[in-house]
């Protein structure tokens, strides 16, 4: 059987690496996912394939819910003949809005940390499963891109309380600037592992061969004579 769906998660892959595109890429991959799944009969293959669609298509609902709450703001900006006086019923409604966001942001944190993991567990079986050494690769590399980034956002943290309990504090503003451009060029090297990741992953996917895994039939005992 041709493995049409090693096209799909390779090239989805790629399409991740590129803004605006990358929707397109994490459809493809879920598809891939999933296929990949059926074909080989793993449960985990397909677990990450419907929660990497549900969590893109929760990431749009998030972006396209921005325009109701921007449309709350303006709608209850003060009046020309009422400069101080929003319409009746509008932080209600507002806070409403926020907090059918907030939630809905936090759910889709939750299934994206889910995702993430089941995506690195099935890099590691797909390794084995197809006997591909980039989906390995791309796994380790996912974790030392992680591992990386909290080291980066701990040396933030840890800088930034430093400086606020220093008396200089107040009198030395360049400090904050240092340090914010110290993060941002630090944010820099986990960013460059993430696209690696993205990239071996699409590699793997190449490297899927064509033809299914032949599958010996079991072992019967020869006929009595």
């Amino acid at each position: 059987m041709t493995r049409s769906y090693k096209w799909l998660g390779g090239i989805g892959y790629i399409l991740m690496l590129i803004p605006f595109a990358n929707i397109v890429g994490f459809i493809l991959v879920g598809i891939a996912w999933i296929m990949s799944g059926s074909d080989t009969r793993q449960g985990i293959f397909k677990a990450t394939g419907i929660l990497m669609l549900i969590t893109m298509i929760l990431t749009v609902v998030i972006i396209a819910s921005w325009f109701p709450i921007i449309g709350s703001l303006i709608a209850g900006l003060p009046l020309a003949e009422y400069p101080s006086v929003p319409p009746p019923g509008f932080f209600r409604e507002f806070l409403r809005t926020i907090g059918l966001f907030l939630i809905l942001v936090g759910i889709t944190a939750v299934l994206a940390i889910v995702e993430w993991i089941l995506e690195l567990v099935s890099h590691f079986r797909a390794a084995t499963v197809y006997n591909v050494k980039w989906f390995r690769r791309a796994g380790w590399m996912r974790i030392v891109t992680i591992i990386v980034a909290i080291i980066v956002i701990a040396l933030f943290i840890l800088s930034a309380l430093s400086i606020g309990l220093s008396p200089a504090f107040f009198t030395t503003p360049s400090e904050i600037l240092n340090l914010i451009s110290l993060y941002m060029v630090g944010l820099i090297i986990p960013g460059i592992l993430g696209l690696l990741s993205l990239i071996f992953s699409a590699i793997s996917f190449f490297s899927i061969p064509e033809a299914a895994v032949e599958r010996r039939p079991p072992y019967l005992p020869p006929p009595p004579e």
